[in-house]
């Protein structure tokens, strides 16, 4: 649970601060190969929060991803059924700053229009802007749909994955960036039934814990460091859905597979 301190936004002057910080550099979009940094992904995750209170609020954490000339916000259906019509979307923008902007004004239906996946924890947006600092923004950064895997088998266990996300925000501190973190698979695919809806659904497990507020973000496979064991493709792997845990105290991330995506993208 993030608990921010209270803020009164004026959008007006915000949405102004956000677009003259948005303008980002087209030479890397240009020369970016499918092989993406930590940098890069960060650019592409999304941190969503809806305030209950004025000292709390519910959170994840989203990617903006490209398919057939579509932007669509991707996270967890647990943390999209949370957002409400003052939902706020906040990307990171130049200097480790927070754009914060209203998640209704990126809706292309100007709704909080979900498509959300009958079985596994994942839920769409489409997105869509009149705005054309906003629409160079998602054009820049946004994950392409080709290197989401739609395979159901897992990667091999000995190379880096990488997830992020978003735990901790308070609007009034001056830097704004996701946490990074490097695991490997402690699983193949296993079916099992999901301890929020009691229904059965298929994940893979990361050797190490996730961390709250991160639900939602992406999962993948070879992020270009200076050291990495991987491939030359950065390819998305999934979405985190939580943290599974038992009576000995033992805690590793659960991921929900990236094929459930395909479900979605082709309807």
């Amino acid at each position: 649970m993030w608990h921010p301190k209270q803020r009164q936004i004026n959008m007006r002057k915000l949405l102004i601060l956000f677009l003259g910080s948005f303008a980002v550099s087209t030479t890397s979009y240009g020369q970016r190969d499918s092989l993406w940094s930590q940098d890069d992904i960060s650019n592409v995750t999304v941190f969503l929060y809806q305030k209950t209170s004025d000292t709390s609020a519910k959170s994840g954490s989203g990617t903006i991803i490209s398919h057939d000339g579509k932007y669509f916000l991707l996270t967890a259906n647990h943390v999209a059924k949370e957002m409400r019509n003052d939902a706020k979307v906040v990307f990171r923008i130049s200097g480790d700053k927070p754009g914060i902007i209203d998640l209704l004004v990126l809706s292309k239906t100007h709704s909080l229009n979900w498509t959300s996946h009958p079985i596994a924890d994942l839920s769409l947006m489409e997105l869509s802007t009149t705005n054309k600092d906003i629409e160079k923004r998602l054009k820049e950064w946004s994950f392409p749909s080709y290197l989401i895997y739609g395979g159901k088998d897992a990667a091999p266990k000995d190379v880096d994955i990488t997830f992020l996300g978003y735990p901790l925000l308070d609007l009034q501190l001056e830097h704004f960036s996701p946490l990074i973190f490097t695991s490997h698979l402690a699983s193949g695919l296993i079916t099992q039934t999901r301890a929020d809806t009691k229904t059965k659904c298929t994940f893979f497990y990361l050797d190490l814990p996730s961390m709250q507020g991160c639900s939602g973000s992406g999962v993948y496979y070879s992020v270009k460091k200076a050291m990495f064991i991987g491939g030359n493709k950065t390819i998305f792997l999934g979405v985190v859905h939580g943290t599974q845990g038992d009576n000995t105290g033992g805690k590793l991330a659960a991921i929900t597979p990236s094929y459930y995506i395909w479900d979605m993208l082709k309807d």
